[in-house]
């Protein structure tokens, strides 16, 4: 299960980001008539911001989660050659949703059935599998470096929080012993000398 969550969400990651990077590329040879005159495009590129944005945030998430098993190399046993089918199969699945929800954000209507591919299908596809392969590759390379890192940066987070936490607690000491101890409490009595005793009669 461990491993199959490790891979899934490498998978999703790596779709993410390979769809929002190679849309505007496919999207602008094609607006610059790299592929003909014909009509490939939506002429939008509302989707990729938000698709890219989703995307590093899973990959944050998943470094996260996932640092120490990449850290220590347990992660990827066979390399990340055998998770590319999935990777790019995904990638496809989320450009399809990327462009159909911009059509009817943008329009109110989706386009052609093709549309969404953003050039003719065999060169959109080429072009997606190209970057899908280059983005996978250089995860793959860079997952233990990127894993250290974050792993860093939590000890950093945790040591700056658990310093605040006793500052606070040390201030909040002081300022109650100040209260409470060193302003002394008014008391009662009679200053002066004491009267002789009485001689018994």
């Amino acid at each position: 299960m461990g491993k199959m969550s490790v891979r899934l969400g490498f998978c999703a990651t790596l779709a993410v980001i390979s769809a929002a990077l190679a849309d505007p590329l496919v999207e602008f040879a094609s607006n610059s008539g790299w592929f003909g005159p014909g009509t490939f495009t939506d002429h939008s590129n509302l989707d990729v911001v938000p698709a890219l944005a989703a995307g590093l945030g899973l990959m944050v998430l998943y470094l996260i989660r996932k640092a120490r098993l990449l850290v220590g190399g347990r992660a990827f046993l066979r390399g990340v050659v055998p998770m590319l089918p999935a990777i790019f199969v995904l990638q496809i699945a989320v450009l399809c949703a990327m462009e159909t929800t911009e059509q009817f954000v943008v329009f109110g209507h989706a386009f052609g059935p093709t549309i969404w591919l953003g050039a003719p299908p065999a060169i959109s596809l080429a072009i997606h599998a190209a970057i899908c392969v280059a983005i996978a590759l250089w995860f793959g390379r860079s997952a233990r470096t990127l894993a250290a890192t974050t792993l860093r940066v939590i000890r950093l987070i945790r040591a700056i929080a658990t310093l605040a936490a006793r500052n606070t607690a040390v201030v909040g000491r002081r300022v109650f012993e100040a209260r409470c101890f060193n302003d002394l409490a008014p008391v009662l009595c009679r200053i002066g000398e004491r009267a002789p005793p009485i001689a018994a009669g």
